[in-house]
């Protein structure tokens, strides 16, 4: 054999710092932070100059310009007692002299930090001149740790001695000291969110807290467009929000992934491809016929490309199709601080002409003030293996005609077909020439035997700190992920590094910088034959052990065969000898400045940029059995997305009732998109795999730059805090469309009113808000020059003269433009028996209008094809939320939450004279078409004709079935989803349970088409005896019969390939999605680590599959993240991952 090797792939500049390097570093690092934080409460030193203040006022200027936090009594502090205060640079002590002078309040300084004021007779009064900082009275010293159930540290809970004004606040991890008289006195620990809680001492010394959440906080404040935080009880539409831990214990590569089964109305899609894969999520169905329905990525507020470079895994899935994953799939779930969901039109407004399919934002974590350095671990380890075998039959073997194979040559002509002898035992030649036992061997094993077990290691660490003028956070994660295929790899490291800075009272500097360095080796194909492991395992006669086929290659070099049709490759060929490899290099960078004008009035400003380098080389190996000479194919793309974006907010009341806030601004969005692809045939020296080494070559450049202009603003208005009006509006400019039509207008209204703040309702009710909204956004802008007339330079040209001709069929179409969502919503939140029980009810209408449709026009006109905005589809649905918590004690909690969502969607309206449109096909029958009148993206095929009886019809010169007019057989959306989560928690133990399923869709299997022609399943054990009988009736109504032999039976049962219908299945399911038992670690007792807190859990994904109606694949078998769902064609195996889960801080 030659050495096989690879030319025109860069290699990374070395680099490499020693450990004494590191170690310095490091050192150096913390020192600094450390000196600086030990020293800031003894000298920070506070500026006031007022002629006249409130007291109260004078507390939040102190507690806003330092650490210092204040604990009284309102009914012992005079808090709107006005006075005239000038210092400059005084430590508190002195400030603290001047504001209680000849009162009768005493003050102490605990822990360098809390205040603490009580009121004293005036025979105890005693003004102090020089208190040094920290001096604090030692009688007897608890210290203790707060945290919620998931062990997260409650940094700033409010820890008091009940009935004195004795208290400390826990700092930012969550740990407290306290001094105290009495060690049976009771502690009031509170948080905002949560519960209060008092614990009786009793002689401890060192305790944990855990509080639980309140549900009845009404305030709660979730981040919605443009990164605007609201309070949740103003906003006139639905916005869902999942905490970032959610998504890391039962992790996905890919996070968006793991929103499945977890908010109401977002059906996300894991695909069978493999690790480092894409996912197709999509909210309140598809709102396009042809164009993108994936929803907006948004992190911190700014958009972020979502693209596939060179485009996904394709339905037809031959050649090397992979899927080299999207954007999403770069973002560390362990950076998440949360996720909102904006579902409607009304939420995601602000975003205009990228609205229409929803708003994911992700806000990332971000520094806190601490003392020294705080050290976070993150470790996830999983182990996969696969989770679905097809149910064969195992009574007859390899072979055709009822007979077993009697030669090599034989053995390789019937390699995939089970349609031979029962199985006995005896000896048979197989497709090597070997003579093995002609017993079962069962597609279990060879899944098994062939695929390995899959791993996915994680490890990030993130370190914290800083003081209020600047803090930050910098994780460094990798995630290691071996897929079950061998051979085939995927490593992602990222680097993300959050800096906050409040330069002075009014102005604050945000910045946010990301780095990924991907690099997937040996991506698994999908789809047809070539370059798909799971072809052969799946389909090889089922009397032959898969690993007899490895290493796929015989000593010449040449593939191994084992079935008549060659580019069915041998599985070990495919993992052994085929190559694809690819790196993508991403930057994500944002910085934002916020100047506070006046008190009410601030501008922002952000500039964002989302960069991506991609680099990809395939090849089809020489000696490959149905492409000997081989062949090339690489992409080579930058792509990038930069979003400038300015706005003014202002805020405000009027006339006591009225709560006033407007914002306005601007975002210019530029995107760069420039690739070279390159394919070509026929190495021309065999196994140098290089393009300068092919006997043909060609090369496709391709070069895109778009831009939006857009001016934006909005108007919230709020009454007595209990009723809210909102108003936006947003004008996009494209510079896609032409300049005479090349600007539209997307505004929404929506209003929320609090009916349990308004009027007295029944005891059983705390608390119902009911909303409306109405808005219009868009999507689907036209591609770059599509309205533009292009011309090519015909070969030759006229009498040596260059000459140009018209170079594509399609008329341009200067009136083009996006297509407009209008989204009517109403709903329903409420809160009920003592707020243990939640429902959050939304109603809505979608509907598109003017989407881009193509159809074809006469050829008279010098074109056959045009486009047209005359698309129209309707969504309309229901969603609902149910919470609850039906135990809540001290120890142990149970918290109840069910989410379901129903969705009907009907193609409206197509061309003129069109009523269906095909937007996908899958490998041997079935197509996904929009048809008028239907829902979206249903399956039509071929069924067996029958009469007006159900007798078939058969064809008596054939004697097959005759073929029905093509039909609709089913729908590949699923309109039902849900989820069902239960959460219980036992002291320091908890465990998460979430089921999900989705209904009413239907699915077209290539695996089923494919093992029922070859004789594999069960359905084709009739006949294999005596032959098989048929009867219905002749083209001319006549009684029809006859008799297949069983030497015909592999001929019969491959002609069923032609009825569609036999191979489509009801894809409902549900699934236990995830499962985590986690033990929160007494890190108390492990004082000697100085761990802050620590936990570890026991992970599970896709654990079993509750419910189904397939007995072949897994009902989650897509391949493809396109618009054509419902297609199956030997993906990836899905896995079952268990795993462990550990995190610590320091």
């Amino acid at each position: 054999m030659k050495n096989i090797c690879f030319k025109g792939w860069p290699s990374p500049i070395p680099f490499k710092m020693t450990l004494k390097m590191k170690l310095t570093t490091f050192l150096l690092i913390v020192s600094l932070f450390k000196i600086q934080a030990n020293s800031y409460s003894q000298n920070t030193k506070i500026s006031l100059d007022y002629d006249q203040i409130s007291i109260n006022d004078v507390f939040k200027e102190i507690e806003g310009k330092s650490e210092f936090r204040f604990l009284y009594k309102n009914k012992e502090i005079d808090l709107g007692r006005t006075i005239a205060i000038h210092v400059k640079k005084e430590k508190i002590y002195e400030i603290l002299n001047q504001l209680f002078k000849d009162t009768h309040i005493k003050y102490e300084v605990l822990d360098n930090r809390q205040i603490v004021l009580t009121k004293q007779p005036p025979s105890v009064i005693k003004l102090k001149d020089d208190i040094p900082i920290g001096a604090v009275i030692q009688q007897l010293t608890v210290t203790g740790n707060v945290g919620d159930g998931n062990g997260t540290p409650l940094p700033g809970a409010n820890v008091v001695v009940k009935g004195t004004s004795n208290g400390v606040t826990a700092d930012f991890d969550g740990n407290f000291t306290i001094n105290l008289k009495d060690a049976n006195a009771v502690l009031v620990i509170s948080y905002v969110g949560f519960a209060t809680k008092e614990i009786n001492l009793n002689g401890q010394s060192n305790i944990s807290v855990t509080l639980l959440e309140d549900a009845a906080g009404l305030d709660e404040v979730v981040v919605t467009a443009l990164g605007i935080k609201r309070n949740e009880k103003a906003l006139a539409y639905s916005v869902s929000e999942v905490g970032g831990e959610k998504f890391t214990e039962a992790r996905e590569a890919n996070v968006a992934n793991a929103l499945t089964g977890k908010i109401a109305g977002v059906n996300a899609t894991g695909l069978a491809t493999g690790p480092g894969g894409s996912s197709r999520v999509i909210i309140r169905g598809n709102g396009s016929l042809s164009g993108d329905n994936q929803p907006l990525y948004v992190v911190n507020g700014m958009p972020i490309d979502n693209s596939i470079p060179g485009g996904g895994s394709s339905t037809g899935g031959q050649g090397i199709n992979v899927d080299r994953g999207d954007g999403i799939a770069g973002i560390n779930p362990d950076d998440i601080e949360t996720i909102s969901v904006l579902k409607g039109g009304a939420a995601a407004a602000l975003y205009g002409s990228r609205a229409a399919n929803g708003v994911i934002l992700i806000t990332t974590k971000k520094g806190k003030v601490q003392k020294g350095i705080g050290v976070e671990y993150s470790g996830n380890v999983t182990y996969d293996t696969p989770s679905m075998f097809p149910d064969y039959q195992y009574e007859y073997g390899a072979g055709s005609n009822g007979t077993k194979p009697t030669t090599k040559d034989q053995a390789i002509e019937w390699g995939r077909l089970s349609f031979g002898a029962p199985m006995d035992g005896t000896p048979v030649i197989q497709f090597d020439g070997v003579e093995r036992p002609y017993s079962p061997v069962y597609v279990k094993d060879n899944i098994k035997n062939f695929y390995r077990t899959g791993t996915n290691i994680v490890n990030t660490v993130a370190l914290t700190g800083g003081v209020e003028a600047i803090n930050f956070r910098l994780s460094l994660s990798n995630l290691e992920a071996k897929s079950v295929v061998p051979n085939s790899y995927f490593n992602r490291k990222t680097a993300n590094l959050s800096l906050n800075s409040k330069l002075g009272e009014k102005l604050n500097v945000e910045a946010v910088a990301q780095y990924n360095l991907e690099k997937a080796n040996n991506r698994p194909g999908t789809g047809y034959a070539d370059d798909n492991a799971a072809w052969a395992t799946h389909l090889v006669s089922n009397t032959v052990d898969v690993r007899n086929m490895a290493p796929g290659y015989n000593e010449d070099g040449s593939e191994i065969l084992w079935n008549p049709v060659n580019v069915a490759n041998n599985p070990y060929w495919v993992v052994n000898r085929y190559k694809n490899f690819d790196t993508k290099n991403r930057f994500i960078g944002q910085v934002n400045i916020t100047y506070d004008i006046l008190k009410n009035l601030s501008a922002r400003g952000t500039m964002s940029k989302d960069f991506y380098y991609f680099e990809y080389v395939g090849i089809t190996p020489s000696y490959t059995a149905f492409r000997p000479g081989g062949s090339y194919e690489s992409l080579q793309a930058n792509v990038s997305e930069t979003n400038l974006l300015f706005t003014l907010n202002y805020n405000t009341k009027f006339f006591e009732k009225f709560s006033f806030s407007a914002m306005a601004g601007g975002n210019q969005q530029r995107n760069v998109n420039n690739s070279t692809a390159i394919d070509g045939q026929q190495f021309t020296i065999p196994e140098y795999y290089s393009y300068t080494n092919l006997s043909t070559l060609t090369t496709t450049p391709d070069n895109r730059r778009t831009g939006v202009n857009s001016l934006f603003g909005s108007i919230d208005i709020g009454y007595k805090e209990l009723a809210f009006l909102t108003l936006t509006g947003r004008e996009d400019w494209f510079s896609t469309l032409s300049p005479e039509n090349n600007h539209i207008f997307y505004p929404s209204v929506g209003g929320s009113f609090l009916l349990s703040q308004a009027v007295v309702l029944p005891d059983v009710f705390n608390f119902v808000k009911l909303r409306s909204s109405w808005a219009q956004v868009g999507g689907g802008a036209p591609d770059p020059y599509l309205i533009n007339q292009a011309y090519g330079i015909v070969q030759g040209g006229h009498n040596g003269r260059p000459v140009q001709e018209i170079s594509s069929s399609l008329v341009t179409n200067p009136d083009l433009r996006p297509y407009t969502s209008t989204t009517y919503e109403v709903g329903l939140n409420a809160k009920m028996l003592e707020y243990r029980l939640g429902i959050d009810l939304t109603f809505y209408n979608r509907t598109t209008t003017d989407d881009i449709v193509q159809t074809d026009i006469s050829t008279g006109s010098g074109y056959t094809r045009a486009l047209l905005n005359v698309g129209k589809i309707g969504n309309k649905g229901i969603e609902l939320l149910i919470t609850s918590s039906p135990i809540k004690n001290e120890d142990f909690q149970w918290d109840v939450s069910y989410n379901m969502a129903y969705n009907k969607s009907e193609i409206k309206q197509l061309a003129e004279g069109l009523s269906t449109i095909q937007i996908g096909s899958g490998i041997g029958g079935g197509s996904i078409q929009n048809v008028v009148g239907r829902p979206y993206g249903t399956i039509w095929g071929y069924k067996m004709a029958t009469n007006d009886n159900g007798d078939k019809i058969f064809d008596s010169n054939s004697g097959y079935e005759l073929r029905s007019e093509i039909t609709e057989i089913g729908e590949g959306v699923p309109p039902l989803t849900m989820g069902f989560t239960n959460e219980f928690s036992y002291k320091d133990f908890s465990l998460n349970i979430l089921l999900d399923g989705k209904f009413g869709n239907s699915m077209f299997s290539n695996l089923a088409q494919y093992s029922h022609r070859f004789g594999l399943t069960k359905a084709t054990l009739p006949g294999r005896e005596n032959g098989l009988p048929l009867s219905g009736v002749d083209t001319a109504g006549n009684p029809y019969q006859r008799v297949v032999p069983v030497e015909e039976l592999d001929t019969y049962y491959d002609n069923h390939k032609r009825y569609t219908d036999i191979f489509v299945y009801d894809g409902s399911f549900v699934k236990l999605r995830e499962v985590v038992l986690s033990y929160k670690i007494p890190v108390e007792r492990l004082s000697f680590v100085n761990l802050q807190s620590a936990s570890i859990s026991l992970v599970g994904r896709n654990i079993a599959i509750l419910y189904k109606n397939t007995d072949l694949f897994d009902p989650e078998s897509s391949y493809t993240n396109g618009n054509a769902q419902g297609l199956e064609a030997f993906g990836v195996p899905r896995t079952r991952s268990i795993g462990l889960d550990l995190n610590l801080k320091f």
